[in-house]
């Protein structure tokens, strides 16, 4: 059997207590830490809570490799730890399907996700949240522009947008919002379509699941200049509020 151990958002205590009880019945135990970042993580402390080696992997071993995986999860059990919640992620659904194909059992450990927790924290309506994109650093040749245009369109809708934000955990690359904004107001420049100004409410979520998780919202003017918590950084781009998210941001985001 091949197990996916979704771990949540902060540190190796987020783990379910199936999940843990799952994690040590598995042989062997892999991790992959590179779609999204755990703060508080040890992986030390992690292999002492489940009594067993873990084996971290990088994105290209996970994806070009499988049978790392798929090899011995045919003859014994197996778990890939992953943060947040294991099937947010083409990757593993990917995964899933080539076990199944191979007639390898499978069985999904699910936890929190900050699909579901970004919307907590911010007090917005999670059924007012229309398509999501991730906002990508930009390189030579490589400018996708689209988290703008998804916005666009949600904006139209009256929807709000979760924007997820670049992590290339093998080089240590974490986007800040910051960095997540500045680069949309530069697609805007490129653009010129009215969708994202300095005047567009925003909303960040910092270190979401930690003990020092925190929710600021403003014009996307005050953000820049704005201390916004610890990393890692998720932004909202709200449509139309209800008088209650807009009290709900008043009262715990800061909003002015």
């Amino acid at each position: 059997m091949l197990v996916f151990i979704g771990l949540g958002l902060y540190d190796e205590k987020d783990i379910t207590l199936r999940g843990l009880e799952l994690l040590r019945r598995c042989r062997l135990v892999f991790a992959e830490l590179y779609t999204s970042h755990m703060p508080g993580l040890s992986l030390e402390r992690l292999q002492t809570l489940a009594g067993r080696k873990v084996t971290p992997l990088t994105r290209q071993e996970v994806e070009s490799r499988p049978e790392l995986l798929l090899e011995p999860a045919a003859h014994s059990d197996v778990a890939l730890l992953v943060a947040g919640d294991p099937l947010i992620s083409t990757t593993h659904a990917a995964l899933r399907i080539e076990a199944r194909r191979r007639g390898i059992e499978t069985l999904v450990v699910h936890n929190a996700s900050i699909v579901s927790a970004a919307p907590s924290l911010s007090g917005l309506h999670n059924y007012k949240f229309g398509r999501s994109a991730t906002v990508a650093r930009p390189e030579r040749g490589f400018f996708p522009e689209t988290p703008y245009e998804v916005v666009k369109e949600n904006l139209r809708r009256g929807l709000h947008t979760l924007l997820f934000l670049d992590i290339k955990a093998e080089e240590g690359y974490i986007m800040s919002a910051r960095e997540a904004l500045e680069i949309l107001l530069a697609i805007e420049e490129r653009r010129g379509e009215g969708v994202v100004s300095r005047d567009t409410l925003a909303v960040v979520v910092a270190a979401a699941g930690s003990p020092e998780a925190r929710v600021t919202a403003g014009r996307v003017e005050h953000l820049l200049k704005a201390e916004l918590g610890g990393l890692p950084h998720t932004l909202i781009i709200p449509g139309e509020l209800h008088f209650l998210e807009e009290e709900y941001l008043r009262e715990f985001a800061s909003l002015r």
